[in-house]
């Protein structure tokens, strides 16, 4: 059976202002993220959800419910929580390649932490996790939804690291340099094996060039 999936990311939080880490945080939208899940209601309001899944995180769930309606059913997803930096969420982090921030400071508003440590896929932050373990359970989260709901048309409501991870590993694109905006989505479909993005969105579609110039075709097994 065909699947058609929204995938969307929440609203604005005060912490996205200040550029502070959330991760597992459970930070609340703040008055202009409640008015971004209003518009991104208004921009999914012709589509018929079979069934809405979403993280469990305040800030996504709150989205979700802008988009569904407060009287549809939500199942909310563990797995589908933002990438977990343990001790450096609610800090403003910056990187750096000065041994004098090594060890890392973790007692300032705002810490630095040494490019090549962040850049190791295997690195767990404390009480966290590597973003090895991040992608996988985003992997198993995508897989789990599209195989094990009857829905042919789904919602997701979600944060930009998973969705940033969902494109990386089930399509050939690249991801933009900006990121994905707040309250802002993309449509994968699924045929029982392949996902592909359709409906190129403005924010992404300037990386979906091939050399001569031409979108790319965006499918990967899903095994």
């Amino acid at each position: 059976m065909k699947k058609t999936l929204y995938i969307f990311r929440h609203g604005e939080t005060d912490a996205n202002v200040q550029k502070r880490m959330q991760g597992w945080l459970d930070v609340p939208l703040n008055a202009n993220g409640v008015a971004q899940a209003q518009s991104l209601a208004q921009k999914l309001s012709g589509v018929s959800f079979d069934c809405v899944y979403s993280s469990p995180l305040l800030r996504a769930l709150d989205t979700a419910h802008a988009v569904v309606g407060s009287d549809t059913k939500i199942a909310t997803h563990d797995d589908l929580r933002e990438w977990n930096m343990g001790d450096f969420c609610g800090h403003v982090v910056k990187l750096t390649d000065s041994p004098a921030d090594t060890p890392i400071d973790m007692s300032n508003d705002v810490i630095y932490a040494p490019f090549a440590l962040l850049s190791n896929d295997d690195y767990v932050p404390p009480n966290g996790e590597s973003y090895n373990m991040f992608i996988a359970r985003v992997r198993k989260a995508m897989l789990d939804i599209v195989k094990n709901s009857d829905g042919k048309t789904i919602a997701i409501a979600t944060h930009t690291g998973v969705a940033k991870n969902i494109i990386k590993q089930f399509t050939d694109v690249k991801w933009p340099r900006g990121g994905m905006p707040n309250a802002e989505f993309f449509k994968l479909e699924y045929d029982g094996e392949n996902f592909t993005l359709i409906d190129m969105p403005d924010w992404l579609s300037p990386v979906l060039l091939g050399t001569d110039g031409k979108p790319l075709t965006v499918q990967i097994h899903a095994c």
